[in-house]
C-alpha cells in the first residue's frame, strides 16, 4: 500500500515538473518573443521619432518664412503709402463745354518780346503760358510773369538739342536744372513742360536714337512734369522773321477746327511779328467766341 502511494506521489512529482519545464520554456519563449517586438517598436518609435523632429524643423523653416514675407509685406505697405503721399496725380479741370476755350503759349523766352507780350495781357486782361528758358539777368521777366497771374513753365536750360536729347538723363538734368533756377527765382515751383519741338519731335533721334522720347516721356512724367504739345500751330517758327498776317491768318484759319485751341507761338528776340500779330489774333479769336486761358496742371493736356 505505501509502495503504491511512493509510485504515486514519484509520478506526480515527476509530471509537476515536466509541466513546469514546458511552462518555463513557454515563458521563456514568449518573452523573447516580447523582447523582440519591444526592440522593433523602439526602432519604429525612434524612426518616428525622427521625422516628426523633421517635420517640426521644417515647420519651424515655413512659419520662419512667413514672418519674413509679413515683415516684407508690411515694410512693402509703408512704402506704398509714401508714394501715394508723394506721387501728384493731377486732377482734370472740368471745362464748361458751352464755353470755347483758347490757350495761348509762347516759346523760347524771355525777352524784350515778352515784355510787350506782358504788357498787351496786361491792358486787355488775359492770361497765357510761357515756356521759358534758362537767361540770367531776366529775373524781373521771370518775376512778372508769376506775379501777374500767367503760367510760368519748362521748356528747356539751353534748348541745345544734341545735348538735351543725347539721353535720358541728359535731359532730365537739364529740365531740373531750369525748374530749379525758376523756384529760386520766383518761388514758384514750374511742373508744366513742353518738350523743344514737341513731343513727336524726330531730331532727336539723330542724338539719341530713334526711341529717345518714348524713354524720356515716362522719364518725365515720373519726375512729376505734365506735358503739353500744340493743336495749333502760329507758324511764326517757319522761318527767322515770318510775316505779321501769315501768323494772323494761320491761327485763326486753324482754330476755326477746335474746341480748346493751345496755340504755339514764341517771344524769343527775332519773333518781332508774333508781338505784332497778336492784337489781331486775339480779336479775331473773340469774334469766333473764344475765351482766353492759361495752362494748369490741371488742364487737360494736348499731347500728340
Amino acid at each position: 500500500m505505501r509502495g503504491n502511494e511512493q509510485k504515486i506521489l514519484t509520478a506526480g512529482f515527476i509530471l509537476l515538473s515536466i509541466i513546469l519545464i514546458f511552462m518555463s520554456i513557454f515563458l521563456y519563449g514568449r518573452k523573447q518573443q516580447s523582447s523582440k517586438v519591444l526592440a522593433e517598436m523602439e526602432i519604429e518609435f525612434e524612426q518616428i521619432n525622427g521625422q516628426t523632429q523633421t517635420v517640426q524643423a521644417n515647420l519651424d523653416t515655413l512659419l520662419s518664412q512667413q514672418k519674413d514675407l509679413l515683415n516684407q509685406i508690411k515694410v512693402l505697405e509703408i512704402e506704398f503709402e509714401k508714394i501715394e503721399q508723394t506721387t501728384v496725380v493731377p486732377k482734370m479741370e472740368l471745362l464748361n463745354e458751352d464755353i470755347k476755350y483758347a490757350y495761348l503759349t509762347f516759346d523760347d523766352g524771355p525777352s524784350d518780346n515778352t515784355i510787350k507780350i506782358l504788357n498787351f495781357l496786361k491792358a486787355n486782361n488775359l492770361k497765357a503760358t510761357f515756356f521759358v528758358l534758362e537767361k540770367k539777368g531776366k529775373e524781373d521777366i521771370y518775376k512778372r510773369i508769376v506775379n501777374e497771374g500767367h503760367t510760368l513753365a519748362v521748356h528747356s536750360s539751353t534748348h541745345e538739342y544734341e545735348d538735351i536729347y543725347k539721353s535720358v538723363d541728359a535731359f532730365l538734368v537739364d529740365i531740373n536744372k531750369l525748374k530749379n533756377f525758376i523756384k529760386e527765382t520766383t518761388g514758384y515751383d514750374a511742373n508744366i513742360l513742353r518738350f523743344p519741338g514737341g513731343s513727336n519731335n524726330t531730331i532727336s533721334h539723330k542724338y539719341g536714337g530713334n526711341d529717345i522720347m518714348s524713354r524720356i516721356i515716362p522719364a518725365v512724367q515720373q519726375e512729376g512734369y505734365v506735358y503739353f504739345d500744340w493743336n495749333v500751330d502760329s507758324s511764326d517758327a517757319s522761318k527767322g522773321i515770318q510775316d505779321t498776317q501769315i501768323i494772323i491768318d494761320t491761327v485763326l484759319k486753324q482754330c476755326k477746327h477746335e474746341q480748346t485751341p493751345v496755340i504755339l507761338m514764341h517771344d524769343s528776340p527775332a519773333k518781332t511779328t508774333t508781338v505784332e500779330a497778336l492784337p489781331a489774333i486775339v480779336e479775331g479769336l473773340k469774334q469766333q467766341g473764344f475765351v482766353f486761358k492759361n495752362l494748369t496742371f490741371q488742364t487737360p493736356p494736348v499731347q500728340f
